[in-house]
């Protein structure tokens, strides 16, 4: 990505798409950002009880970018703070693994 692009709430779901898809079971594409944000806590939460700690892991990165996306949908898309958090959380579901 290059410093002139700006990142979206579609593009940080498109970057982690087969991840989130396997980690959900379900075509993330194909839900709304704010129907988004209440799977990735439901699945934070089911992960985070796991005994395994990749699931552990994954369950802790799925609520931080859920947290993050849902301050997203409530700010203005030219907020400044819009690019801060779609960049953390992007990076907080790159460190999920399958």
């Amino acid at each position: 990505m290059t410093a002139t692009q700006t990142l979206t709430f579609e593009q940080v779901v498109a970057d982690n798409q087969e991840t989130l898809t396997y980690l959900l079971d379900q075509d993330v594409t194909a839900l709304t950002p704010a129907l988004l944000v209440e799977e990735l806590r439901t699945a934070g939460r089911e992960f985070s009880d796991s005994f395994e700690q990749i699931n552990q892991a994954n369950g802790a990165a799925l609520t931080a970018a859920a947290a993050l996306l849902s301050e997203t949908l409530t700010l203005p898309a030219d907020d400044p703070d819009m690019p801060v958090l779609l960049g953390r959380a992007r990076m907080r579901l790159l460190d999920t693994e399958i």
